[in-house]
């Protein structure tokens, strides 16, 4: 049984007559006719009823046509991955995105390349703080986007760009605390953190609160839970609780004698290494639409 008859079969089952099909085929009908004798005898047994018209099917080949069509797309998909990876495509691309720098803009950048690159492989992992940084600089991951601060370029050789802004603030469930209060009465209320990471620089001392009863969690999504169910603060991107603070399901906290927002630039990052596959490629070049409108915004 050859890929080829199948195609030749399932050609001439959806056209309205042979002719059609041969033309579609750009085949002769004898040779049409003789692809499908062929695979008749393969198989041992008819496709079509011979004493009606040519392409009205019986039973064995309207099963053994449902099955055909199934493995002819396979077929074309598999043939659509070695095209892929002949060109160089990579056969799976690893991306840390923190969800606490969320940005439309980096989502549509992901979606544009799972939509071109269809056989790649796209895995998007998060966790506790700095996790991007630390799945790049152990090769883990091919391209990492969170916040980023001046003492990461000593954790290794890296391609970095500024992609946009995140402004981090304290944030409770409504009602769960005062909106406004003293640092020294933080300590009154469970805080909720991200765990360390393993990197020499991190520690405790980069988590805001006075807190004696703490929580940490290694997924910003859980704290934003816990958020929710009103089980402590956390200092939070304020864009990844933008809709629950809009809404007034959740709440800024000020504290008024402390500073209590802060900004950080979020950088899109990646090993230097002296050749990235196409998919590399794409995002690299993607992202750098992204910085230029970052930085253009900046200088205005």
């Amino acid at each position: 049984m050859k890929i080829s008859d199948l195609a030749v079969f399932c050609t001439v089952v959806e056209a309205p007559s042979l002719t059609e099909a041969a033309n579609k085929l750009h085949k002769t009908q004898p040779a049409v006719s003789q692809s499908i004798k062929r695979l008749e005898q393969s198989m041992g047994f008819a496709l079509f009823e011979r004493e009606k018209y040519r392409n009205i099917l019986t039973e064995q080949g309207r099963r053994f046509y449902f099955e055909a069509e199934k493995l002819l797309n396979h077929h074309r998909d598999l043939s659509l991955l070695a095209n892929e990876f002949a060109a160089g495509n990579e056969p799976s691309f690893n991306i840390c995105y923190e969800p606490i720098v969320y940005q439309h803009q980096i989502d549509e950048v992901l979606g544009r390349a799972f939509m071109k690159f269809p056989s790649t492989e796209m895995n998007i992992s998060s966790g506790k703080r700095f996790f991007a940084l630390e799945q790049v600089t152990q090769g883990a991951a091919n391209l990492g986007i969170g916040p980023w601060f001046d003492l990461f370029h000593s954790t290794g050789d890296l391609e970095t760009m500024p992609i946009g802004k995140i402004k981090l603030g304290l944030v409770s469930l409504h009602g769960y605390m005062p909106q406004s209060l003293g640092f020294a009465e933080l300590a009154n209320y469970p805080s909720l953190a991200m765990k360390e990471s393993k990197f020499n620089f991190d520690s405790e001392r980069l988590a805001y609160g006075n807190s004696k009863n703490v929580m940490k969690l290694d997924d910003a999504l859980a704290i934003k839970r816990y958020l929710l169910q009103g089980m402590g603060y956390a200092l939070i991107g304020l864009n990844f609780c933008r809709e629950e603070i809009d809404s007034g399901i959740l709440q800024r906290v000020r504290v008024n004698d402390r500073k209590d927002e802060f900004e950080a630039e979020i950088h899109a990052f990646r090993l230097h290494i002296s050749h990235h596959g196409p998919v590399a490629r794409y995002f690299w070049e993607q992202l750098k639409v992204l910085n230029k409108a970052y930085e253009d915004h900046r200088t205005t």
